[in-house]
């Protein structure tokens, strides 16, 4: 018998597991890494010298510095 993969799919990210459960840690810490990519792309956009860039639950929020 061929051994499958288990993927699970939450919120967008897609976690492959070995046992057919995942854990709230490995969710948590896989939203953080994707959080960590979406802020490095929007600050090669926005110097945050001038920008304050804001993560809110309706998303990511930019304002201009006064």
């Amino acid at each position: 018998m061929k051994r499958q993969k288990t993927f699970f799919i939450f919120k967008d990210l897609i976690f492959e597991v070995k046992k057919p459960e995942i854990s709230l840690k490995q969710i948590r810490v896989s939203e953080i890494k994707f959080e960590n990519e979406e802020y490095k792309a929007l600050r090669k956009k926005f110097d945050e010298d001038l920008f304050t860039i804001e993560k809110k639950p309706e998303g990511w929020f930019i304002r201009e510095k006064e």
